[in-house]
């Protein structure tokens, strides 16, 4: 049973592993995804990997928008399109992303009683990472969740969120995996997998939450 058929997914910072990961996932689970980054080229590539609905007549069922969404403008545009296209809007995953654009989609995603996830995620250990910037972080993404999610709960749109700790497809040691309790750091698709559940109708009781994939870092760490 595809648990996404014909919902329109907008995914921004969609250009990145996550990004990529969380397409395919929503793609083969019947979603119409729009995929929405800075840059073109990966989201082409993106596109092509992505298995389309042939019954759409003179276009494919998923789309690529070259967007900044924290530009106010083009996101009243990036809206309209869609809109254009799929007259509606269901869910709405943001990756490393400003939150502004809720905003705009609110009003669309309070029609279908949608919902929205935001992850948050470490692609690279920069000289001055430590664990407690990073548990910082997730606290600061933790009460903004809680915050708009109290906001939104009057009109039927859950918000969740994904802290997705160190995300790499390399399995050689880094200062992450150190502080995980089982010793490995996610990959991708462990974070699209808790993504996929928080935006299913699996999660139809769950808002507010931010749900921790980083290999119980932030569980047992001090």
């Amino acid at each position: 049973m595809k648990r996404f058929k014909e919902k329109t997914v907008i995914i921004t910072g969609a250009d990145s592993d996550i990004g990529r990961a969380t397409a395919l996932r929503f793609a083969q689970e019947g979603a119409n995804c729009i995929i929405v980054g800075i840059n073109s080229d990966i989201l082409g590539y993106i596109y092509e990997d992505l298995p389309q609905d042939h019954t759409w007549i003179n276009t494919g069922n998923h789309l690529t928008v070259t967007s900044d969404i924290n530009d106010p403008t083009q996101t009243a545009r990036l809206v309209e399109h869609v809109l254009e296209k799929y007259n509606h809007i269901d869910v709405m995953v943001n990756i490393d992303t400003a939150v502004g654009i809720h905003q705009s989609v609110i009003p669309e995603l309070i029609k279908t009683k949608g919902n929205i996830v935001n992850i948050s995620a470490l692609t690279d250990l920069s000289a001055d990472w430590s664990i407690d910037t990073y548990k910082a972080e997730q606290k600061k993404l933790t009460e903004l969740t809680k915050k708009l999610a109290l906001e939104n709960i009057p009109n039927n749109v859950r918000i969740n969120a994904v802290t997705a700790g160190f995300v790499t497809t390399d399995v050689s040691s880094n200062s992450f995996v150190t502080h995980s309790p089982l010793g490995k750091t996610a990959t991708p698709f462990d974070v699209t997998a808790a993504v996929m559940f928080l935006a299913s109708d699996d999660a139809a009781i769950i808002t507010g939450m931010n749900l921790p994939v980083d290999g119980g870092v932030s569980t047992f760490t001090n």
